[in-house]
């Protein structure tokens, strides 16, 4: 790899919020093309600062296989923000490659209505029966891979949201204990049905790193970190790509990052392949 090649490639991997406003000023198809030729964790931490619809438009330009490898990666929130901008059929392609479980959650999540807090929500993988014991919940939360783990939901048999209790607090509990006997009862949660503006304001947000979302019934439906939140807010208020003098994080990397982001542009019109090994793959 040349010398500006490689410059490129580290701007991507080490700046990522700043080479998506860079990469979004660029059709979506060249982009793709440079996406695919560097590692699928770059791609993923790159893809996930870009708005929902150029994400999407990317990702109509990536072949299968490969976007099937930086999906799996994405989170599971920009995977719900990402999927709700395709069509069904690189819908279902996307979905497949998901365990069968994730991708059920995932197809319960689509059919909420944009602006909505179900909308924003992703699967609520930390979930478990109230009646289960502390030791089989810790088994099933222990086979979650990815997704926001720090809160544990209990639900009835009805599937409604009965209570909450910490990771730290299932794990500190007596193994022999059902969830019922140390789940915090009082519970606040979002209605999928809320607005936007009414999830960010929530005042709950003080106290949580997460809040779940439930319907009408109380069934809980999914979850809404302060994370995603956050990123949505950032999202709703981006300008696009500022072309000439770019608007990037005043730091001590600053002049790195100018230099950079011109290689990349340079990179994306030449067509330029942007593999290297990848310290953090």
């Amino acid at each position: 790899m040349n010398p500006h090649s490689r410059l490129s490639a580290t701007f991507l991997r080490n700046h990522p919020a700043a080479a998506a406003r860079v990469l979004e000023g660029f059709p979506s198809a060249s982009v793709a093309k440079i996406l695919v030729t560097t590692s699928p964790v770059i791609a993923e931490h790159v893809i996930e600062q870009f708005t929902p619809g150029f994400a999407a438009s990317c990702f109509l330009s990536i072949e299968p296989p490969a976007a099937g490898r930086i999906f799996t990666r994405l989170l599971p929130d920009y995977q719900i923000l990402l999927l709700r901008q395709l069509d069904g059929d690189k819908r279902e392609l996307l979905l497949g490659e998901l365990q069968p479980d994730q991708a059920a959650s995932m197809r319960n999540l689509l059919p909420y209505p944009d602006g909505t807090a179900g909308a924003l929500m992703e699967a609520p993988l930390a979930s478990v029966p109230e009646e289960l014991s502390i030791r089989d919940a810790l088994r099933r939360i222990k086979r979650i891979q990815r997704g926001m783990k720090f809160y544990v939901y209990a639900t009835n048999a009805k599937g409604q949201l009965t209570g909450v209790l910490t990771l730290h607090e299932l794990i500190n509990a007596q193994p022999a204990t059902s969830i019922s006997q140390v789940m915090h009862r009082d519970v606040a949660s979002l209605s999928s049905s809320d607005s936007v503006q009414n999830v960010i304001t929530n005042p709950y947000w003080h106290e949580y790193h997460a809040l779940p979302v439930t319907d009408e019934d109380n069934a809980l439906l999914g979850v809404i970190r302060q994370k995603s939140m956050r990123r949505f807010r950032d999202r709703s208020t981006q300008t696009g790509a500022i072309s000439g003098g770019l608007e990037i994080f005043i730091t001590v990397a600053e002049l790195f990052s100018v230099t950079a982001s011109h290689l990349l542009a340079a990179s994306i019109s030449t067509g330029t392949s942007l593999t290297q090994e990848d310290p953090h793959g």
